[in-house]
Parts: C-alpha cells; structure tokens; sequence
C-alpha cells in the first residue's frame, strides 16, 4: 500500500504535472546521469513560474537557504504559497531531503533518499514527536500486517467517506484520514453524529453568530486535518462555517501552515462555484510551540518552527507582519508574560483554571491595548465558531481584519463560555478560586524578580505545588486532592520543590530538571 514513498500518500491529482502517473514506480526517478542539485531543480522540480530559483554555478546549500516565494499551482486559477504541500504535486521540498547527493550514490533514486529524510525529518513534527510520514508510513505497515485491523479501518474509512461524499475532496480527505491516528478518525465520527443533536438543546443565543454592519465574525483557530488533532474535512468545515454565520476562519494547525494554505485553495473553489460567499475568508495561522509555551500566530506568510525561545518566535512573527497571541494566558508564569512581552492579544479559554486567571488579566489597565478574544480551537466541523471573535472592519480583507486586531478593534463574541465565567465568581467557587489564586500570584512575581535578577528574555519555574493547585482550581481534581491531603500522598503536604526551572537568551534556553537531576543548554533558529 505505501509505493514510492511516504510523500505519495499525500498526492492530489489536481497538482499533478500532466506526465506524472500514480503507479507502483517512483514518479520522479533520479538517476547517475544527473551531476548536481542545479539540474535537478532546472528540469525535474519547476514548473517555469517557481519563484525559487537556483543559479547554475550554486550548491545544494545555496538552494537550502533559498528564500519563499509565490508558486503558481498545476491547478487552473490557484495560487500557491511556499511551502505548500509539495507533496500534493508530486514535487520533492528540498529542505525536507537535505541529504539527496546523487552524485556520492547514482544507485538510489530521490524517492528512496526523500523516504528515509521525510520519515525522519524534524522539520515536519508536531508536539516535537509527530512526524505525519511517520505516522502514516506506520499505520501502513500496521494494516498490511493485521488482517483484522485492517478491515476495522476500512470499515471506518468507508463511514466517514459516506458522510462526506457529496464534497468534491471525500476521496483524498478519507485517504489522509486513515493514514492518521486512527483515535481522531473515530472522534470525528463520532462528532459528526452526536454534535448536532448537542447543539440542537443548546439555546440559540450559546451557539448563533450574529453580526450588524461593519462588523465580522471570525473564529481565530480551528484545526485542519492536516493537523494530528484533527480529522475534520476541510469543506465540509468551511460550508459550516458559512452557514453559522462566520465571515472568515483562521487555519492554525500545530507548527505547520500548509493545512491552512490548502484551506485557501478550497475556499478559493468554493467560492468560485458559489458556495461560499464572496467575501468569505480564510486566514493562514499556525499555533507554535515555543519553549515557554504556546502562540497563536496570524496572518503568517511563511511557517514560524517550533521549540525556539518565545522572545525569537514573536520576532520571527512580527518580521513577517503577522501578529502574536497568546493562546494560554492563565498558566502559570502566562499573566507575566503577557504583561512583559509584545503580544498583540490573548485567547480566553474554557476551564475553571485558565478561565479564572484570564478574568483577572481583563480588569488590568496596562493590558487594556491587548484585545481578549475567542477561538473554538475545534478539531470538528460542527464546532467551528463556538465561541467566535468579533472585528470591526470595514470589509474582510485580509489587511482590514489585521489592522483592526492591530488597533484592538475586536472583542470575545457568543455566549459559549458564559457558564464558564459565571461559576467562576459566584460563591463558593468564586472565594476558593480567590483563594488558590493567590498562590499563582505570588508564583507569577516570584519569576517576575529572578527574571530582572537574572537579566534573561524569559523564565520558567515550574514547582511541585503548581499542578496540583491547578487541578484545584480547575475543580476536577478537587475531591482527588483532598483525598490526597488525607491519605498522605499530597505534594502540598512538603514544602514547593522547583521541577523545572529554563532561562531564555535569545535563541538559547538554560534549563534545570529535577528528574535525574539534568542540565541542558538547547538552541533553534532559522537564519
């Protein structure tokens, strides 16, 4: 089932060249008569319009380093980003196969050395271990191996095809599905066939978008199914975004951005058949996982990676002219953050913890330039603008809605998360969030002072306590808790242990772990 290589796995014939033919045999075949990366590129890669060009006279280094630009798709009337899914066209990304030097090997073909560079490459993880070749290049072998299994996931492949077969990508979406995680798979059938029944008790004031003249409601992340969150299709997320309400949706997958730039080119085709409105947009965003946590990065143009210091990820953010929110502002150390770095805004999210130590980062006059907004981060269609952001924008243009968010234009919308907060301030609830809270106060100016002690960009201390009073104030571990106080088992019965404490230089991160004890001193960044 897995033929010429993971890359195959995830082709469209919409971006195929027209002498590409799905078969058994490698599409691309590499051979010793080809002396150097320059011709390579000049007669296998482009198609005369790839703005990524290479001189003769360079290297595969040079071309390693060659900067993005504009690339005009297979497709009729589709423009494509760098780096889109150059898989999907059958075409090789040269920074995903550093290592393909024919000329030290003329024996092996760049399928065979793509294989190796796309099952292995840390350029393409997700939570710095999900590598999606990988993955499918896994359950591949897991079928071919189990008969039993292997019919279980036809069984789901063919239910999820059914449900979505009057969309133009059912085939290609049912294909990328059940070469994911099998668990997303099933969750999203499961979504499909219970959500709707859900939101139908739910009152139409939790779950409508409603929106007057000059405004647009946008739901600031949902996840793709390029993403291993998700195995939402994409078509059927944005018909349903349409038909709720929302003018416009942020793709923002784990560390990547391709998902999002696919989105494009759906949305791109459904308006062009009329299914979507005109003015109906969908924004490239990618949530990056930094060192210190996670950023919601919107309006990128090119992929940000993932585990550099968060003060390197917000340049990298804002050098592109993309803006940087904060997607947990109520964890630990996260009101600090907030307050020191140049965040363009925070996501309020659901949950007592993070829900209380939000509300209280709305009441501070200093952050009152940095908008509080709202994404559903759903991974299922069904859910996509529960809750939603609205933006006071003239139109949905992309430069409209980013110079609204810029000037704080914009503000949580829908009645999602009410609940939420209401039981966040009555009584008792109220007084025992109050309460905890003060320890994560005092948590948050604890690493405020070694940060000025100390000089560095950022600090993370993390303490025995911190988990276990967050669980607390969570109120789903609050039973589990004081049952731990009793029996004795309780981390708050010692006094706080430091975990982990990491200072941010720049690029570097100095970090301390009490597991073994370690030291590391680690380092990412793209020049």
């Amino acid at each position: 089932m897995l033929v010429g290589g993971p890359a195959r796995l995830w082709a469209s014939p919409d971006y195929l060249p027209e002498s590409a033919q799905i078969s058994a045999q490698p599409v691309i075949d590499i051979t010793s008569r080809y002396a150097s990366w320059h011709e390579i590129i000049r007669e296998q890669l482009p198609a005369p319009d790839w703005a990524v060009s290479v001189e003769p006279e360079s290297d595969w280094q040079s071309l390693y380093r060659a900067p993005p630009g504009d690339l005009v798709g297979q497709a009729p009337d589709i423009a494509c980003r760098y780096p889109i899914d150059i898989g999907r066209q059958w075409r090789m990304a040269p920074e995903f196969s550093p290592s393909f030097l024919p000329e030290f090997d003329p024996g092996r073909n760049w399928d065979e050395w793509s294989y190796d560079d796309y099952v292995n490459s840390s350029w393409l993880q997700q939570r710095g271990w999900a590598n999606p070749y990988r993955i499918a290049a896994q359950e591949v072998q897991q079928m071919n191996e189990d008969d039993d299994l292997a019919l279980k996931r036809v069984a789901l492949a063919t239910a999820y095809w059914w449900t979505r077969r009057q969309y133009e990508d059912a085939e290609l979406e049912t294909l990328e599905a059940v070469l994911g995680r099998p668990q997303y798979l099933c969750r999203d059938l499961l979504a499909d066939l219970v959500a709707p029944r859900l939101l139908a008790l739910l009152p139409d004031s939790l779950t409508e978008v409603t929106s007057g003249e000059g405004m647009v409601p946008i739901d600031l992340r949902v996840a793709s199914n390029t993403s291993f969150d998700s195995a939402a299709a994409m078509e059927k997320m944005l018909l349903r975004a349409a038909q709720r309400g929302l003018k416009a949706v942020v793709i923002a997958d784990r560390n990547r951005i391709d998902g999002a730039q696919r989105a494009q080119q759906t949305a791109a085709r459904l308006r062009a058949q009329g299914k979507l409105p005109a003015d109906f947009r969908v924004i490239v965003g990618e949530y990056v996982d930094t060192t210190s946590g996670g950023v919601l990065a919107l309006f990128v143009r090119t992929w940000v990676p993932e585990q550099m210091t968060m003060k390197k990820t917000l340049e990298m953010i804002h050098d592109q002219g993309a803006l940087a929110i904060m997607a947990h502002p109520g964890v630990a150390g996260g009101p600090r953050m907030l307050r020191q770095m140049p965040f363009d805004g925070y996501l309020i999210q659901a949950g007592l913890f993070e829900m209380f130590r939000t509300l209280q980062v709305l009441y501070e006059p200093a952050l009152v330039g940095k908008p509080a907004l709202y994404g559903s981060n759903t991974t299922y269609s069904e859910a996509v603008g529960i809750p939603y952001t609205m933006i006071e924008a003239d139109d949905t243009s992309e430069e409209s809605l980013r110079q609204a968010l810029v000037e704080g234009r914009a503000y949580a919308a829908g009645a999602m998360y009410l609940p939420w907060m209401i039981a966040a301030t009555i009584k008792p609830i109220g007084k025992i969030e109050t309460t905890l809270n003060s320890y994560f106060v005092a948590h948050d100016e604890g690493e405020r002072r070694f940060l000025a002690l100390l000089g560095a960009d950022n600090v993370k201390i993390r303490l025995s306590w911190d988990r276990e009073l967050q669980g607390w104030m969570g109120m789903d571990r609050l039973a589990e808790g004081m049952a731990r106080l009793a029996n004795g088992t309780s981390p708050l019965l010692e006094l706080p242990q430091i975990e982990e404490l990491a200072l941010e230089y720049s690029y570097f991160q100095l970090k301390y772990s009490s597991s073994g004890p370690t030291y590391s001193l680690s380092a990412r960044c793209v020049w």
